[in-house]
């Protein structure tokens, strides 16, 4: 019988949450008032960094919300370099703006864009006209896109008209199951998984994931604080690993797609 999983001895990295507190949207649960009771949550999950975008409604359409999301994220660096690794947030929509922010965030050190969310943001689908002066810049500079998944289709153009830049895609059991999401896997070697939210709904499917994917592309994510971090660690940590394969999930890769494999 397989034992309940202990923290591992290095610092477990969460590849994709958002910093949001009580204020910022209509949780249904009670989430943390301030950035210390959030972070605080973190780690005591095991959790020593976090990366993640704010998203807030329709600010995909609006240059000034969608340089309040990027300020956003920046603010809470500022406060909290230890715990907090920003995602640049852009938009098809603006695409001028979204890349003028790519290159700010690039010049301050950081290298993630996202998650992006097209739902949250007010456009239908990634794959547009303005898509492409985006992806091409991430992949120039090789900074790693993460995506809430919109539908297959939409993904698997993307991700074939862009074979230079890498794409995160977020939970993986999502509204077309895990099945599809790992043919797109198989198909194109820029894409990755984070296991936040949904990723690791079923027993068996991050040890599915790894057989066909290979460990060191899926990252490990919570969607924190509006799914339970410590639940994620513990999934991980009971999957039918090895101690590699864990170890690439909960820390290194995210390192290696930022090119910081010493950041921590």
């Amino acid at each position: 019988m397989k034992n309940f999983p202990v923290l591992p001895d290095y610092p477990v990295i969460d590849a994709h949450m958002h910093p949001y507190l009580s204020g910022d949207r209509n949780f249904a649960f009670k989430v943390p008032d301030d950035f210390s009771g959030f972070f605080a949550v973190q780690q005591a999950a095991g959790i020593k960094l976090s990366c993640g975008s704010f998203n807030q409604a329709d600010g995909g359409k609006d240059p000034e919300k969608l340089q309040q999301c990027n300020q956003r994220v920046l603010a809470v660096r500022q406060q909290h370099p230890e715990s907090f690794y920003p995602g640049v947030n852009v938009s098809p929509l603006l695409p001028e703006l979204s890349c003028s922010l790519i290159e700010d965030f690039y010049r301050q050190g950081f290298r993630w864009i996202g998650e992006l969310a097209w739902y949250v943001m007010g456009y239908e689908k990634y794959f547009l006209p303005g898509m492409k002066m985006i992806c091409d810049l991430a992949g120039s500079l090789d900074m790693p896109v993460n995506l809430h998944p919109s539908s297959l289709e939409d993904l698997d153009e993307l991700l074939g008209a862009f074979p230079r830049t890498r794409f995160v895609i977020a939970h993986p059991e999502g509204p077309y199951g895990i099945s599809g999401t790992y043919q797109l896997a198989r198909k194109h070697d820029n894409m990755f998984l984070d296991l936040s939210g949904s990723g690791l709904f079923r027993m068996g499917m991050l040890r599915r994931g790894v057989d066909i994917m290979g460990s060191e592309r899926i990252l490990f994510g919570t969607d924190y604080p509006i799914c339970n971090p410590a639940m994620n660690v513990a999934g991980v940590l009971f999957e039918d690993l090895n101690a590699v394969e864990k170890k690439n999930i909960l820390h290194d890769n995210f390192l290696n797609l930022i090119g910081s494999p010493q950041l921590l």
